[in-house]
């Protein structure tokens, strides 16, 4: 029997610029769009999953205001299970991001994402095939709620540790999962910027975050893929070929697909095969959520069709 992802993060209203470069400090450069759509790391990775194919609840806060319904109206469309979202006094949280074929920049006001807390971490219903995510834009307390919740019930718990904080470190005792990028992992680790992430490394990177033998760290490297880092070894999956329009939300894409195909009792590396081809998928259009493929999509690019249900 498949599992469901519960998914405890931000939602945010994005307003997305786009722009052949991003401008230097103090520099002016013209841009090409402006567009207002669904956003925040904890409403992209709840779509990623829906779109996956998981059953998908998201807990989070919004504001009473226009933003706030349509983007929980966005979400309804997805297929997110939004039932759980709050309602609060605080505005809707906002992300201005500025976006390049090459890269993008954030700026982030948590709004009602701060509003997010242990009780609504205890109102969900966990089971031992669920797998519940968390990042960053949210309060730690809630998050550690929903972890060790999720432990009690058996279910698996993912920390996507971004946006990048050293606060991460005091979810890590309580994550089965560690997702990071390459700056993340040298934050999180206390490692020189220059850190080169070949075996040796990655494997000191995981001795220096302390992790258990039954914990794994998986590093998105971009364009060069990913690692998958066990106490005593390293799969490595290969990066996928793809023409980049926009960046955004790649990663949480990433993790809403990784998550949805351990809900479905598939091994790791599987999972994030698949959730790698996503990921190359939704770096070619514009956006977050909007940019993310359904999985009949990623699996005609991988070639291949999802096992018939049980």
């Amino acid at each position: 029997m498949a599992g469901k992802v519960v998914v405890l993060g931000s939602v945010n209203v994005d307003l997305l610029v786009s722009t052949p470069r991003l401008p230097a400090p103090g520099e002016t450069v013209s841009g090409i769009s402006l567009t207002r759509q669904l956003g925040g790391k904890g409403a992209n990775q709840a779509v990623g999953a829906a779109r996956a194919g998981a059953p998908c609840i998201l807990l989070a806060a919004v504001g009473q205001d226009g933003d706030g319904a349509n983007m929980v109206a966005a979400l309804n469309g997805y297929g997110v299970d939004t039932g759980r979202i709050r309602t609060t006094a605080s505005t809707t949280g906002c992300a201005v991001v500025a976006t390049s074929p090459q890269d993008n920049q954030i700026i982030h006001i948590a709004g009602a994402n701060s509003d997010v807390d242990t009780t609504l971490a205890a109102e969900a219903d966990l089971g031992p095939e669920d797998v519940c995510v968390a990042q960053m834009e949210t309060p730690i307390p809630a998050t550690a709620a929903l972890f060790q919740h999720a432990r009690a019930a058996g279910a698996c718990t993912i920390l996507n540790a971004a946006p990048a904080s050293t606060a991460a470190l005091s979810l890590l005792s309580l994550c089965d999962l560690l997702i990071v990028n390459e700056s993340e992992l040298a934050l999180l680790a206390g490692s020189r910027a220059e850190l080169m992430f070949d075996d040796e490394n990655l494997l000191l990177s995981r001795h220096l975050l302390g992790l258990q033998p039954d914990q794994s760290l998986l590093v998105t490297l971009g364009a060069d893929g990913l690692a998958i880092v066990e106490e005593d070894a390293i799969q490595r999956i290969a990066g996928r070929r793809a023409t980049v329009v926009d960046t955004t939300g790649a990663g949480d894409c990433f993790c809403g697909y990784l998550a949805a195909g351990l809900a479905r009792g598939d091994p790791t590396d599987q999972a994030a095969i698949e959730a790698n081809a996503a990921a190359a998928i939704a770096v070619q259009s514009f956006g977050a959520a909007s940019s993310i493929p359904n999985r009949a999509t990623v699996l005609q690019s991988l070639g291949s069709s999802p096992a018939p249900a049980c």
